[in-house]
């Protein structure tokens, strides 16, 4: 394994959802749809994020993630957490998502951890881009 790059998706915000806030805290809920590439297959995903934001422009956020091939409907299922801050209209993350799947076009992913990296803007665009962990 190396640190090459295994899956890019981009995602448009279709749903957002406030469900809770506190003094210094909004509980946001992010529901997305796009596509893209995982382990050399095109793909399509649905997704929901839910995310804790402070006031002091950080951010915390967990994943699922629903990805089938666009050629026979294989799927890939992604869960996990990530860590952020607020830059200008958008938000930065950087975790850790784990993969799971019983189809031959993502075997090789199936149980792995991966570095996961996105990036949601003010334009209601999140790109996700995961790759395995150097070694």
């Amino acid at each position: 394994m190396s640190d090459e790059v295994v899956g890019v998706i981009e995602n448009t915000v279709n749903a957002t959802r406030v469900t809770d806030v506190e003094s210094d805290m909004v509980r946001l809920e992010y529901s997305a749809t796009g596509g893209g590439e995982v382990n050399g297959h095109q793909v399509a995903d649905i997704a929901t994020h839910t995310s804790v934001r402070l006031a002091d422009g950080t951010e915390t956020a967990t994943v699922r993630i629903v990805v089938h091939a666009v050629q026979g409907g294989d799927l890939l299922v992604l869960t996990g957490s990530a860590s952020g801050a607020v830059h200008g209209d958008s938000v930065r993350f950087e975790g850790v998502v784990h993969a799971r799947s019983t189809a031959e076009k993502f075997r090789d992913l199936n149980g792995k951890p991966l570095l996961a990296r996105a990036e949601m803007t003010g334009r209601g665009t999140v790109k996700h881009v995961w790759r395995y962990f150097p070694e």
